[in-house]
């Protein structure tokens, strides 16, 4: 696992994660497959080096800052491949919740009050949210 925020990767070590660097960090061998969650393009050369021959790098958002220039030998040669998974559907939610109720993940959440969704990002762009920053309704206000 590789991410920014010191607080996230002390969390993945607490809930079994191989591995914990930081988000521009080459883990430590090359991966199989890739997610890169962050909506930052800078990280896609750096995980693409990162994958091992026939390795694939899923780019899963909605949005996705620029992506620099890639060097054909060092990010995709090897028959490495670059997907983006941008539409789920319900259906891709139901399955997955099924597949999680099976193999007992552990969720870390932080709960906010869909009235301060505002607040909820701050915290998101500050890291200062540890695990996943959850929009609770409440009801009318």
């Amino acid at each position: 696992m590789l991410t920014r925020a010191a607080a996230a990767r002390d969390l993945a070590l607490r809930l079994g994660a191989a591995s914990a660097g930081t988000a521009d960090a080459a883990p430590p061998e090359p991966l199989d497959a890739a997610i890169l969650f962050a909506p930052v393009g800078t990280l896609v050369p750096v995980a693409l080096a990162a994958l091992d021959a026939g390795g694939t790098l899923s780019v899963a958002g909605i949005h996705l800052t620029d992506i620099p220039p890639l060097n054909y030998q060092q990010h995709l040669f090897r028959e490495r491949t670059l997907r983006s998974v941008t539409a789920n559907t319900r259906d891709d939610g139901r399955e997955f919740l099924e597949l999680a109720g099976r193999h007992h993940l552990t969720v870390t959440t932080t709960p906010y009050p869909l009235a301060r969704a505002d607040v909820a990002l701050a915290d998101l762009a500050a890291d200062r949210v540890t695990g996943a920053a959850v929009l609770v309704p409440t009801g009318p206000e």
